[in-house]
């Protein structure tokens, strides 16, 4: 027993150590449990069961890995360029870097589904797959294997201009419809060539008098080991002036 009342009518504090069953503390699977009935003890189990669960699931979804392979496009990209606007192209290759002029007036599907590709990085780490002195160098296939495409085919747009070297060009299989990703640097005249006997879409050609762009462009022509396309930065150029006024 604790003290007993102060005289002046203060209040009693007692302080009785009985025997209780709600005195009584459990540790069941790390956690205190004090005056928990069996069903409840039983919702802890079924809550920790629970979250044990949940983190496995989601370690097993952080370990999983990406999907290999290029992307895959479902169609045609919407129309993003304005043909009336100028474009170019700098590769960044293994072997140095070269600046192309793309021709949107001419060929503006062409230009239109390669700058959306190589704005999406599509090109980045592609190697070329065909080497070809005096003819050409062939590159734009993600697979590798020299035969792919970005999931989408287009109209083979007739050529504007002859085949000459420092051009570039689609690749196709000879059939309407049928250009893709794939591309060639032209390294040799080739107009009336057996070697190019298809409607290739003409869309670019090197940069005049850019002496850079010449020696990488021999350097891939004479290479003896694998290239690879590092990145491409496309560049819009303004529209025609009109009036005083530019239209950038």
């Amino acid at each position: 027993m604790g003290r007993a009342a102060a005289d002046d009518g203060s209040s009693i504090r007692m302080s009785v150590a009985l025997p209780s069953p709600y005195s009584c503390q459990v540790r069941q699977n790390g956690w205190r449990t004090q005056g928990l009935t069996g069903v409840e003890r039983m919702m802890r189990r079924v809550t920790l069961l629970g979250l044990v669960a949940l983190m496995l699931i989601a370690v097993t979804a952080c370990g999983e890995a990406e999907p290999e392979g290029p992307p895959v496009y479902e169609a045609y990209p919407p129309m993003g360029i304005d043909p009336l606007r100028s474009y170019s192209v700098v590769f960044t290759t293994s072997v140095g870097r070269l600046t192309f002029q793309l021709l949107p007036e001419e060929v503006p599907l062409a230009v239109n589904s390669f700058v959306f590709l190589a704005r999406e990085g599509y090109f980045d780490g592609v190697t070329f797959h065909r080497i070809v002195p005096g003819v050409l160098a062939e590159t734009g296939d993600a697979t590798g294997t020299g035969t792919g495409n970005p999931g989408y085919t287009f109209e083979v747009e007739p050529p504007q201009r002859p085949y000459e070297r420092g051009g570039i060009a689609l690749a196709n299989d000879g059939t309407p419809n049928s250009n893709g990703s794939r591309f060639f640097f032209i390294l040799g005249d080739l107009a009336g060539s057996a070697e190019a006997p298809h409607d290739y879409t003409v869309f670019g050609h090197l940069k005049p008098d850019h002496a850079p762009s010449v020696a990488t462009l021999d350097k891939i022509e004479a290479a003896q080991e694998e290239v690879i396309i590092r990145s491409l930065q496309v560049t819009e150029g303004c529209l025609p002036s009109r009036g005083n006024y530019g239209a950038c």
